[in-house]
């Protein structure tokens, strides 16, 4: 057994399992993203060790309780120096290359339960767990005869999964509340972080959009869904027509194309601590900035560590309407506080022009 905050390598016939310690320190970063991204990178020099030696293509890489299998090495040789860039992938994206053959042809209603089923039967070595609530069946067409990892993403998007959270073999499947977990953490600009970055991306809105029933005989004729709040404030904002063959209720088509709605601009954070602090995945954080009077509650959906000297972490932040609309009232009384000085500064400085009567 080793210790987590060890860096252990281990070949892929599991014959050999070493410490490795000829790593430059500064180069080993964790980077998480969620639904997305979760790898290590680093730099080893040569130490001749059997460790070192063992950072060959598909072997693991053992950090923090959790497999990562050597996917890219850069072999350098330079003023006399052997090193080897390491990135790992975790051992999840292993179902990249693992495919479920079997086909459900045609239009088939399954539960969650069962599409996960479905897909993993036959897959060894792999398991998966549900958190949370998902009651209703949803329809699948022509499923099957896909890698294991994009018939998560499919299953992801068909049952709206929040999370796809994974922990070495075991793949787990989570609602939101499941998921997110409640802190009392604030994260303060300039006390804890000397760089907060709001990015705004307006180019994303979507609030009208056509809903066209596609089956050999229409259900319906085509009409258009729109979102009158959001036309009123930016405009209209078109996206593509939403089609269905299967889809033959109006207001159930209503709903479904109401879903690629964007109804305001989006907002992402970017935070960089003062310090390596720790940070897990789904936590809820609130932001402040003391300045503008903003205070906003986000979750952490991106990670960037470095976690084994005192370099500063990377955190990415989710964005969502309320975090937006508590941007927008910070703005709001700004702008109110200015026009305020303005009209003050205004009054006092008006002259009346004009004669003394005797």
């Amino acid at each position: 057994m080793f210790a987590d905050n060890t860096v252990v390598i281990q070949s892929h016939d599991g014959q050999n399992k070493q410490i490795l310690s000829a790593i430059e320190w500064d180069t080993f970063q964790r980077v998480w993203a969620k639904n997305e991204q979760y790898q290590l990178l680093f730099t080893a020099y040569d130490d001749r060790s059997l460790a070192f030696n063992l950072l060959t293509s598909e072997n693991s890489v053992f950090y923090d309780g959790q497999e990562y299998i050597i996917k890219q090495i850069v072999d350098e040789f330079n003023g006399g120096q052997h090193t080897m860039q390491i990135t790992a992938t975790h051992v999840y994206y292993q179902l990249s290359s693992r495919v479920q053959f079997n086909v459900r042809a045609g239009d088939n209603s399954f539960s969650l339960s069962e599409a996960l089923g479905f897909l993993f039967d036959g897959v060894s070595g792999f398991s998966y767990e549900i958190h949370g609530g998902f009651n209703s069946s949803k329809t699948l067409t022509d499923f099957g005869n896909v890698p294991i990892s994009e018939g998560i993403s499919t299953i992801k998007d068909t049952f709206g999964v929040y999370a796809v959270i994974p922990d070495n073999h075991v793949v787990n499947i989570y609602d939101e509340s499941s998921y997110v977990k409640e802190t009392r953490n604030v994260l303060r600009y300039r006390n804890d972080t000397s760089d907060i970055q709001l990015q705004y991306d307006s180019q994303s809105i979507v609030n009208r959009v056509q809903a066209v029933s596609t089956a050999e005989t229409p259900a319906f004729e085509p009409f258009f869904v729109e979102n009158q709040e959001s036309i009123n404030t930016w405009g209209i904002r078109e996206g593509v027509r939403v089609e269905s063959d299967t889809v033959t209720d109006v207001n159930q088509m209503r709903t479904l194309a109401a879903q690629s709605f964007v109804l305001q601009p989006t907002i992402a954070f970017s935070i960089t601590t003062e310090e390596n602090r720790k940070v897990k995945p789904g936590e809820l954080w609130n932001v402040q900035i003391l300045e503008t009077n903003f205070l906003t509650k986000v979750e952490v959906v991106s990670i960037t560590e470095t976690p084994f000297t005192s370099a500063a972490v990377q955190i990415e932040l989710n964005n969502s309407r309320a975090n937006y609309l508590d941007a927008q009232k910070a703005q709001a009384k700004i702008i109110k506080n200015i026009q305020d000085k303005q009209s003050n500064v205004d009054t006092i400085n008006t002259w009346v022009i004009g004669y003394v009567e005797e």
